[in-house]
């Protein structure tokens, strides 16, 4: 071999994988012949996206995409990858311009090759080459952050350096009344010399404000890089004092992602042919129909957090709004890994996914149907979401329903949380009343949706007094509504399914009780097996999730049953506020709500007598469902320390006073 070659070759393997302000160099096109004047360097940003250095191109092939596959070299049969803006219209002329493209599904490694494929006549223009072994940058978790003890209750489940200069704080908490608090690094450890990191990065002198649970992504000032700070916390500049950080300098950030800057906090105005506002300042929807290809692009554009869903789809009726029934697509942000995801769902009953028997809110794949949305992007910023998937116009699963592009066409959408089990909880807001979209209609957008630089984020959950008897004592049981992220959501510190118990007028309070002693439970949680939805019965169990009644063989084996499940009549609280984290306390959110019950409602009575072996702690829960209930604590003895009686008599005189019965 000559060698010239070889000394090329050898070069060509030393630049191939290393790092620069890019990402890690995976080849160029003119490494290889090319067509067109296709030409640039390719390389990986992470282990989805790749940033594609001066690209040119003329243009004038009759129809070529970005393109990758598993056959050996480029053939068809692989999938076309859509620009960083979903865009999946063919390329048009480039010259020297750079790109940021993002694979719609999988990773880099399980591809052969990228490449600028023409798919109207099977021609590579040009190609990179995806090499076994290549080392794809990745995000670092830097971990918990929690100072002991916690000032002013900064905490972080998770603080992950995304790339070179975006870190993330996971369900980062702070009470927001330090007198002046900032994100802060430098060197060393932190002190008064050290850097104020903006946040919003575009406004400098904002005081954090209190968050809960929010996933809140920073950027490090110009200047700065992750590799060449030594922590990442909180400061207050008035006090000269640390809320709270975590270290870099332990970590190896040599192999990070590149910091390449995107558009910030502002959604588009979207690149699709039409938009529609489904909640002012919160949800947008917008698509482009494809009756060429039997498909519609749709675009999802929302302010939420991590674990928080967005559905659209089509009504469960041709003549009205109605869930039941509907066909819609789920879209979120997982929290495990902060990527999105996008599901097919069809609504077959007012219940929460009962995946044994595939009744409920549940997935198209669970019911015997087919998953037919396709996940094209997704980008979540500081709470503002954007995904993009793609459905068929006219799909063979039954499961799914036909968009059709002449008129008006009546559709359903939600706002709710993706509960432990990966599935839709009850929606926290939904379509009110009948709403319906023309998706053949001529071009329209939508007003800018802003975000004010922090995601939706949850709240402190409301107070609420527990239950403590002395003795002998009986508990009223009855459904309503799970109050959102101040109800269920705040004090479990999980999603429920929209639906929890209510004990004496309380929403899941804990109870105390006494070992030797016998409780009565009158329980109305409905009795009807017909109607899964409105069917709950009462048990007792030391599994804190419930649901018995939808576990497989082995996941029963692992629960402990201290009181069997019990049916009443069904006695439900109402409301028509879908907004209950409106409400500052639960008194108030209770006063808004209706106690409906049957003429003639008979409770269930369970009986339960606290045995010695009672551990510690058991749950109160529905056996159907999952997510019902909360805690019981028991005890040897009694305390003499009770909740305020005033308080508990207003719950009291509200059982009472506040019911309306129904025929």
């Amino acid at each position: 071999m000559d060698c010239q070659v070889i000394i090329f070759l050898a070069l060509f393997a030393m630049t191939m994988g290393a790092q620069t302000e890019f990402g890690n160099l995976i080849g160029r096109f003119t490494d290889l012949p090319t067509l067109h004047d296709v030409e640039g360097a390719v390389y990986a940003v992470d282990e989805r996206t790749f940033y594609v250095r001066g690209f040119s191109y003329d243009g004038t092939g009759p129809a070529a995409y970005f393109y990758t596959g598993t056959t050996p070299n480029p053939a068809n049969g692989g999938i076309i990858i859509p620009l960083e803006d979903g865009n999946l219209e063919k390329l048009g002329s480039y010259n020297n311009e750079d790109l940021l493209v993002t694979l719609p599904n999988g990773v880099l490694r399980n591809y052969n090759w990228i490449s600028i494929w023409c798919e109207s006549v099977s021609v590579d223009f040009g190609h990179v080459k995806l090499p076994p072994g290549f080392t794809y940058p990745s995000p670092v978790s830097l971990g918990y952050l929690g100072e002991n003890p916690l000032v002013h209750q900064v905490e972080a489940d998770d603080v992950i350096v995304l790339n070179s200069r975006e870190i993330q704080f996971v369900r980062l908490s702070y009470d927001g009344a330090g007198p002046g608090a900032y994100f802060w690094t430098g060197a060393g450890t932190p002190d008064s010399g050290d850097t104020r990191v903006p946040h919003p990065a575009n406004q400098p002198n904002q005081i954090l404000p209190r968050y809960s649970n929010d996933a809140v992504t920073i950027i490090l000032p110009e200047g700065f890089t992750a590799e060449n700070v030594d922590f990442i916390g909180i400061w207050c500049e008035r006090v000269n004092q640390n809320f709270g950080h975590v270290s870099t300098s332990n970590f190896d950030l040599t192999n990070i992602p590149p910091y390449i800057e995107r558009v910030e906090t502002t959604a588009p105005t979207t690149s699709l042919d039409n938009c529609k506002v489904l909640v002012p300042d919160r949800f947008h929807i917008a698509w482009t129909i494809d009756r060429s290809n039997n498909k519609i692009t749709l675009e999802f554009q929302g302010v939420i957090s991590l674990n928080e869903y967005l559905a659209f789809g089509i009504s469960g009726s041709s003549s009205a709004t109605l869930m039941m029934g509907s066909d819609v697509a789920v879209v979120w942000f997982d929290p495990s890994d902060s990527q999105p995801r996008a599901v097919d769902y069809h609504l077959n009953d007012y219940s929460q996914c009962i995946p044994e028997e595939g009744i409920g809110a549940c997935p198209d794949n669970i019911q015997g149907g087919a998953d037919n949305v396709q996940l094209i992007s997704g980008e979540l910023k500081d709470g503002l979401a954007t995904i993009t998937i793609e459905r068929p116009l006219n799909p063979s699963d039954p499961l799914d329903s036909e968009i059709i592009t002449t008129g008006d066409v009546y559709v359903s959408w939600g706002i709710g949380f993706i509960n432990p089990t990966g599935h839709a909880a009850k929606h926290e807001i939904r379509t009110s009343g009948d709403l319906t979209v023309d998706f053949g209609r001529t071009s329209s957008q939508c007003p800018v949706l802003r975000t004010s630089g922090s995601s939706a984020g949850s709240q402190e959950p409301w107070y609420r007094p527990y239950l403590r008897e002395e003795g002998n004592a009986t508990f009223l049981a009855v459904i309503g509504p799970s109050g959102g992220q101040r109800g269920y959501q705040g004090i479990a510190n999980q999603v429920g399914w929209g639906l929890a118990w209510y004990i004496n007028g309380i929403l899941i309070p804990e109870i105390h009780v006494v070992r030797g002693n016998t409780y009565t439970f009158e329980i109305f949680g409905g009795n009807d097996r017909n109607f899964l939805g409105s069917y709950h019965p009462f048990y007792i169990t030391d599994d804190k999730d419930g649901g018995y009644g939808q576990k497989t063989d082995a996941e029963k084996q692992l629960e402990t049953i201290y009181a069997p499940p019990v049916e009443g009549h069904l006695c439900e609280y109402q409301t028509g506020s879908y907004q209950p984290d409106a409400f500052n306390d639960f008194l108030s959110y209770k006063s808004t709500l209706k106690l409906i019950c049957p003429r003639r409602t008979v409770p269930g009575i369970l009986v339960w007598t606290v045995d010695e072996d009672t551990p510690d702690t058991v749950y109160y829960q529905c056996y159907q469902h999952k997510f019902f209930g909360w805690k019981i604590h028991v005890s040897n003895k009694t305390s003499t320390t009770t909740a305020p009686l005033s308080f508990l008599l207003v719950f009291i005189l509200a059982v009472f006073t506040n019911i309306f019965f129904s025929d």
